[in-house]
């Protein structure tokens, strides 16, 4: 099963409408989609508008491949139970986001094991395919942030404490 998730902030209409497409010429694989207050309604797999945290985090758990947004919780939650994920970053100029922060977050994540980044719509399918062809296992992920990321911010506090 794949499951999709647009977050809890914001609608992402176009990754939803992408995987609406990808579950249409794709009949044998089971997709779920969390699809928030977006206004475009899925037609070839199922989905609800929101979910008990509880039972996200049993569709991450069981769940073959994340397709989401480029949002540092969908890593997170991903990389914790272990399940590939496929993100598409939320950009500026379509008006799905004020900034560009989740293509910086894209980039910053893109090449690390498990993970899958498709630019935009045109790129879904080569990533969603190239996430359910790798072996996410216990060494695909990292509990914690690199020791550079780290260093940074524990120098970001300290100056902010001064």
């Amino acid at each position: 099963m794949i499951f999709v998730t647009v977050g809890t902030v914001m609608p992402f209409d176009r990754l939803i409408i992408a995987l609406d497409e990808w579950a249409a010429a794709h009949p044998g694989t089971a997709v779920f989609a969390q699809i928030g207050s977006g206004t475009y309604l899925p037609k070839s797999m199922e989905w609800d508008r929101s979910l008990a945290p509880s039972l996200f985090r049993e569709k991450v758990e069981a769940a073959e491949v994340v397709v989401a947004h480029a949002g540092i919780g969908s890593y997170l939650t991903s990389a914790g139970a272990r399940t590939p994920l496929v993100m598409m970053p939320r950009r500026k100029a379509l008006g799905e986001h004020t900034t560009d922060h989740q293509l910086a977050t894209a980039n910053w994540l893109r090449g690390r094991e498990g993970i899958f980044v498709a630019e935009d719509e045109t790129g879904i399918e080569q990533a969603i395919s190239e996430a359910m062809d790798s072996v996410a296992g216990p060494d695909q992920f990292s509990d914690h942030a690199p020791e550079a990321f780290v260093n940074r911010l524990n120098a970001y506090i300290r100056g902010r404490e001064a």
